[in-house]
């Protein structure tokens, strides 16, 4: 296998030893003109910056070949993944790799595909779950006695309703022992209410609750909305 001369890049502390082949790929562009033109990193093959490595270590998988777009989560830890992609494209300008910078705008450009919901709902009768007395005003014990099979309702509803249901509460708003014990009833209501929703790839959202006033003779009943996206639309 024939010898490939190697380069260093130092980003902050972080060295990145790079081939010609890389230095080759999308080239011209600033790696190319630093080690294989007349400037000095040529005879030290060494070339120290001050970029975000992070952001480099996507770039380095680029110029390996590989396909860098759409970013992972897990891709830039730091940064939202639409400032993650801003932030590439001033590298990749920066760098002079033309051809990713077209494909950050590329991707840019693509319209995103609109998100989707599913609302589901339930009239648990004679049955108050919302109790002044009880943690966050939720019976833990009422919603677990509630058999949803076979008499929910549901519908297909767009980003701009979900918004508008007032008094939506989510998932990640719980965080003490009783919040996260309604977070665990609400999430088995649920695949009571629809069947295993993660496994069909929907993403329990939030829901909404509601005392219906109480009528002669009869107790009060509870109004009981979940909310369901849609995470096989993203895809």
């Amino acid at each position: 296998m024939e010898y490939e001369q190697k380069y260093t890049v130092v980003l902050r502390g972080q060295q990145f030893v790079l081939t010609q082949s890389q230095i080759e790929f999308d080239s011209p562009n600033y790696f190319s003109a630093c080690f294989l033109g007349d400037f000095r990193e040529a005879q030290t093959r060494r070339l120290e910056l001050y970029r975000n490595p992070d952001i480099f270590k996507i770039i380095y998988e680029y110029l390996c070949g590989y396909e860098v777009l759409p970013l992972s989560d897990q891709a830039l830890p730091s940064m939202s993944l639409e400032t993650g992609l801003i932030n590439l494209r001033a590298d990749a300008l920066f760098y002079q790799l033309d051809n990713l910078v077209k494909a950050c705008d590329d991707f840019t450009k693509k319209p995103a595909n609109p998100r989707s919901f599913k609302v589901v709902g339930f009239t648990a009768w004679n049955t108050r779950i919302l109790v002044d007395t009880v943690p966050h005003g939720i019976s833990v014990n009422k919603l677990m006695g509630v058999c949803p099979q076979n008499q929910c309702w549901a519908t297909i509803v767009t980003e701009d309703v979900v918004n508008r249901i007032e008094s939506l509460q989510f998932p990640q708003s719980f965080s003490d022992f009783h919040g996260l014990h309604i977070v665990a009833a609400v999430e088995d209501y649920t695949r009571r209410a629809t069947g295993n929703y993660t496994k069909d790839g929907w993403k329990l959202i939030g829901w909404y609750m509601e005392t219906i006033p109480c009528q002669p003779n009869t107790g009060c009943d509870t109004g009981i909305l979940i909310v369901l996206e849609d995470l096989r639309a993203q895809k």
